[in-house]
């Protein structure tokens, strides 16, 4: 195995870093000479660009270019079909493009092929995220060692840095997903105590709320704009992504709009996104009441993404928990930082060589677990939680309580996502099914125990046991509905080697 790195892979923006021999993680630059790359991808007459490049064409080419495709991974309905073209693109490869992309750089910088990676995801991403995370790595061609939890990563980096100990805050608040992670670091011990996110909050909703106050402002100077249009709307969007960075260091920034300048001052920036703050804050109060940790307890605060430069955000946290954020932490690198120094754990004990640095790391699940069972008047299924939320993984769990409906000798078991026990199947994710025959009958009423197993990468597989002899029923291969076949992997890894990404 050669040199192994972590891979940031952001909504808006992606980073790589390595490990040093002298411990240390350092951000690997892009072909550009920049820290970080944009997470977007040009589509243009049968040629993909990636990067700057691409997010640069937005304007031009509008319904060339994607971004924050990390929103759609794990949900098989979503396609980009470039404009003039009848080709289909997943998040998967469109991610693996992005992947590949930062592989090459990370190659180039380091004078090595790369092809061991670590790749951070938001802490709230669930199974089918996570899996199709993986497996856009594999149709980059990449060995895809973990994926990590970015918090986690975050703290990591910090923790190693100076050898800290106590107990410490994440906020999270990046381009497209919100996390917040608690966790205690005890002599390069890092212990997550509580997390919990939303996946579709982030800049990007802040962006969208600019927008709709300066279509607003543009409306009352008697404008017009034409919801067909999408330059106009593609240049309007960009307008307010430097708008809002503006707002962060600025008391007030232009935005123009046709003939019109429509100038917005941080005040009305900060009611526009209010609601979207108290959406975070009640994701932070839930984790520190999830961990049973006070903010007097904690001894570091950081603010981790992009996002958390607002003006809004340092200072509503710092009003909330009383607590003054740790400087010291990059908010666009931290994650990749860390995602370096977990590859170099994962390198080490997979070649058996003393790693550069010594660090333990237990993270938790962030959503329930379970299984559907038929209600007790047969009418509905329901969501039996196994692994409750912030459950410590990699992990086995099993539960007892669960017995044949008929005497069969066939075992329909799916497989759930969400925290509530007993709620109806339409309000949790369904992850996949499997259907085990038997060799035997089972009589009716008989007691079944199923046993979960969450691996680091907090994806689930399960096995299924009679519970009167304790016998192995059989293992449980997950039929994951939102994510690709086996060999719909192989098939579009080929189909992506045959693409020049530039």
């Amino acid at each position: 195995m050669g040199k192994v790195v972590g891979i940031d892979l952001g909504t808006t923006n992606s980073a790589v870093a390595v490990l040093g021999a002298d411990g240390l993680p350092t951000i690997i630059h892009n072909r550009e000479g920049d820290n970080t790359t944009p997470s977007a991808v040009l589509f243009d007459d049968g040629e993909v660009a990636v990067g700057k490049q691409a997010k640069n064409a937005e304007t031009s080419l509008p319904n060339n270019v994607v971004r924050y495709v990390k929103r759609h991974m794990g949900n098989p309905d979503y396609k980009f079909v470039p404009e003039r073209t009848d080709d289909e693109y997943g998040p998967e490869l469109i991610s693996s493009f992005i992947l590949r992309f930062l592989v090459d750089d990370a190659s180039d910088f380091l004078g090595e092929k790369v092809e061991d990676v670590v790749i951070t995801v938001p802490a709230y991403f669930g199974d089918a995220e996570r899996t199709a995370t993986r497996q856009a790595g594999e149709i980059a061609g990449l060995n895809v060692l973990q994926v990590i939890n970015e918090p986690t990563a975050a703290a990591l980096s910090f923790g190693l840095k100076g050898g800290y100990n106590g107990k410490v805050l994440v906020y999270d608040l990046g381009g497209g997903t919100f996390d917040v992670t608690l966790m205690n670091i005890s002599n390069n011990n890092f212990t997550v105590l509580a997390s919990a996110g939303d996946r579709n909050l982030g800049g990007f909703d802040f962006d969208n709320e600019l927008i709709r106050l300066v279509e607003a402002r543009y409306r009352e100077l008697g404008g017009t704009l034409d919801p067909e249009d999408d330059k106009q709307l593609a240049l309007i969007r960009e307008q307010a992504e430097a708008a809002k960075h503006r707002l962060s260091t600025s008391d007030k920034a232009k935005i123009r709009i046709g003939t019109e300048s429509i100038t917005i001052v941080r005040d009305e920036f900060d009611r526009a996104v209010a609601d979207l703050v108290t959406r975070t804050r009640y994701i932070l109060e839930d984790v520190m009441d999830q961990s049973g940790v006070s903010y007097s307890d904690v001894d570091k605060l950081l603010l981790v993404g992009g996002s958390t430069r607002m003006k809004i955000i340092e200072r509503s946290v710092k009003e909330w928990t009383g607590l003054d954020p740790d400087k010291s932490v990059h908010p666009d690198e931290a994650v990749a930082l860390g995602a370096a120094i977990v590859a170099e754990l994962r390198n080490a004990a997979e070649s058996g060589k003393p790693p550069i640095v010594k660090a333990n790391v237990s993270d938790v699940v962030a959503q329930g677990l379970g299984v559907a069972v038929l209600a007790d008047d047969g009418s509905k299924m329901l969501n039996s939680v196994v692994v409750a939320p912030n459950t410590h993984v990699p992990n086995r769990i099993e539960a007892s309580s669960f017995s044949t409906v008929g005497a069969t000798n066939q075992i329909n078991l799916q497989i759930t996502e969400g925290d509530e026990n007993g709620a109806e199947l339409q309000y949790v994710k369904v992850l996949g099914k499997s259907l085990l025959n038997l060799d035997y009958d089972l009589p009716a009423k008989a007691p079944l125990r199923v046993v979960f197993v969450v691996n680091e990468n907090q994806t689930v597989e399960a096995e299924l046991h009679d519970a009167v002899n304790g016998r192995l029923i059989g293992h449980m291969v997950v039929e994951r509905t939102a994510n690709l076949k086996a060999e719909d992997v192989v098939s579009l890894r080929k189909q992506s080697k045959e693409i020049v990404v530039q």
